[in-house]
């Protein structure tokens, strides 16, 4: 089987899992949704099934909403396959942005549980134009933000810490060289920082929630050689839609096009 295949079944696989196990599963559901950046009504429209008279239809976007706000009962096996490999197909369908960003995860095995958004671009993206992009501060490494990153990884440093001994931050920042990997939920910064050595290691850090940063987590950067961020957007899910922004895939801005008019 090819690699890019045997990835895909692995990813299946985890989104499948995650949501069957989970106490809440309309809102991984949205979590993923979120994740491959698909609007609900373009799920709605590849989610097909075949009615009692033998047609095909596909279901209505309400039908999403309505997993997703628990106001309808947990999807079945059959419901969550539908859902798992329409958003693969139309994340294959824009580019494969999301699934080859994951093929980096997947080689060191990162828990997906601490990943709140991925992705790959198509183009590199200058660290400065990065950084603005999410109204970013820079606090350490201003001479490198002429770097270029190939994606970034947004993880939930509250549950990554919680997971991830020494060794998993590093296979962390393994998965994401050349890459910006933004911390939210943090504090001062100090504690994944401190696993910062040697080669291997993101091209950018940034980060959102924190206060005061330590200056122990300037001083890491600055040792590393690696640039640091602070990011001012008033929420991630302000941050994360900015991040959308850049590099939009052909299909999706045909699809916001043909919406808006």
């Amino acid at each position: 089987m090819p690699v890019a295949a045997q990835i895909r079944q692995r990813l299946a696989r985890r989104i499948a899992g995650e949501i069957s196990l989970s106490e809440n599963p309309g809102r991984v559901m949205r979590k993923w949704r979120e994740m491959f950046h698909i609007p609900q009504i373009q799920l709605a429209e590849s989610l097909v099934y075949t009615d009692s008279e033998g047609r095909e239809r596909s279901v209505s976007p309400s039908v999403i909403s309505d997993y997703e706000s628990g106001r309808r009962q947990s999807p079945g096996a059959k419901t969550i396959k539908r859902f798992v490999e329409a958003i693969i197909m139309l994340d294959e369908q824009n580019g494969g942005q999301i699934v080859n960003a994951f093929q980096r995860l997947m080689g060191v095995e990162i828990p997906t549980n601490i990943i709140i958004d991925i992705r790959e671009f198509s183009q590199s993206v200058k660290v400065q134009d990065f950084i603005e992009c999410i109204r970013g501060q820079v606090v350490a490494g201003e001479e490198l933000l002429d770097r270029e990153i190939l994606g970034y990884l947004v993880v939930n440093t509250t549950k990554a810490l919680d997971v991830l001994s020494s060794v998993g931050f590093l296979k962390l920042f393994e998965a994401t060289t050349d890459r910006a990997l933004i911390l939210v939920h943090v504090s001062t910064g100090r504690s994944p920082l401190v696993a910062v050595k040697g080669e291997i290691k993101p091209s950018l850090f940034v980060l959102h929630g924190v206060e005061q940063i330590d200056y122990l987590a300037i001083e890491l950067a600055n040792r590393e050689r690696v640039p640091l961020a602070i990011s001012r957007m008033e929420s991630i899910e302000a941050m994360l839609r900015r991040l959308h922004t850049l590099q939009k895939s052909p299909l999706n801005e045909k699809k916001e096009t043909n919406q808006n008019d």
